[in-house]
């Protein structure tokens, strides 16, 4: 008998990917040493690692100069184009 997975539907936020994580462990900070940094709980970093949810664009810089990286690179997904938009990738009609 073959039993096939359905998967649930979530009532959260759709996931982005993101790298705030790494950046973090590599500037050495716990999630609540990170939430306290920018007046947030840790709840809030876990969630945005986890993308469920995402800071504000002037939390977002902060959070990018918090671990000494540019915001763009957080949020992997948002700046790098997928193979359809590069040029020379033109999709026929």
């Amino acid at each position: 008998m073959n039993v096939q997975l359905t998967p649930r539907a979530s009532h959260h936020a759709p996931r982005f990917p993101n790298k705030i994580r790494e950046y973090r462990l590599k500037a050495g900070l716990s999630q609540r040493k990170l939430g306290a940094l920018l007046g947030r709980g840790r709840n809030a970093i876990s969630s945005w690692e986890r993308g469920l949810t995402r800071p504000d664009v002037t939390l977002g810089v902060r959070l990018a100069k918090t671990l000494a990286t540019l915001a763009e690179s957080l949020y992997v997904s948002f700046y790098t184009p997928s193979r359809d938009d590069e040029p020379g990738n033109a999709k026929s009609a």
